[in-house]
């Protein structure tokens, strides 16, 4: 409900390519704002990083589909918007190469996963001045799904729009539309509650063992600095 596995060449470039533009132009101002990042920083970066692969490499069969964790939610919270943009575009790129999805769809799926993890620290620094750091953690984490699976959904729609509009053969089926509803509607919020359960779970477990990865609300910081 986050990750396009689209193959290539079913999408047409003018979807596409603007996407994988915007990406890249993002990952590179990205990179500049990151310049100053310790070598420490890096490192957690892209232990996290491979945690993301591990969790969207696992599919978990439901029925006639699969479905697999993005942690969008965690990683935005616990790396920023920055930070965890190049890690979703680093995974799409990885996973890209691995079948789940073809090249052409990298930069929607970065921007997709990038949408909604950029959301996440916002969010928690919301949620965190009224909850506790883990129920915080996790509403974060259920924004930043439900974010991702709104803008799937959107990708989805319009993909199936432009290619009835292509003119193939099997091209037409505005059932198609109704079908991507039924189905979309249900696993949009499965993954919302699978996303939300996975982080309120890991963030228990760092407000247990690590505490000080979990980041303080901005008024909080204020406060301290002050």
């Amino acid at each position: 409900m986050s990750h396009l596995h689209i193959p290539d060449g079913v999408l047409p470039a003018a979807l596409w390519l603007p996407g994988l533009v915007t990406a890249v132009l993002l990952i590179l101002v990205s990179a500049r704002s990151l310049r100053q990042e310790s070598p420490q920083q890096v490192a957690y970066q892209g232990a996290l990083g491979a945690l993301v692969l591990a969790a969207m490499a696992v599919q978990v069969p439901l029925g006639p589909i699969e479905y697999h964790l993005s942690l969008v939610g965690p990683i935005g919270v616990l790396l920023g918007p920055a930070s965890s943009f190049q890690v979703m575009f680093v995974a799409s790129a990885v996973l890209a190469f691995l079948g789940h999805g073809g090249l052409t769809v990298i930069g929607l799926n970065a921007l997709v996963l990038g949408a909604g993890s950029a959301l996440a620290r916002p969010g928690y620094d919301m949620f965190r001045r009224r909850f506790s750091p883990v129920a915080a953690f996790a509403a974060a984490a259920a924004v930043a799904q439900a974010v991702c699976g709104l803008l799937w959904m959107g990708l989805m729609t319009v993909g199936l729009r432009a290619h009835a509009w292509s003119g193939r053969p099997d091209g037409g089926g505005g059932g198609r539309f109704g079908v991507l509803a039924l189905v979309g509607v249900p696993l949009w919020i499965l993954g919302v509650a699978a996303e939300t359960t996975v982080a309120f779970g890991i963030a228990r477990f760092l407000a247990r063992v690590r505490p000080d990865l979990l980041p303080a609300a901005k008024d909080t910081r204020a406060a301290e600095a002050a």
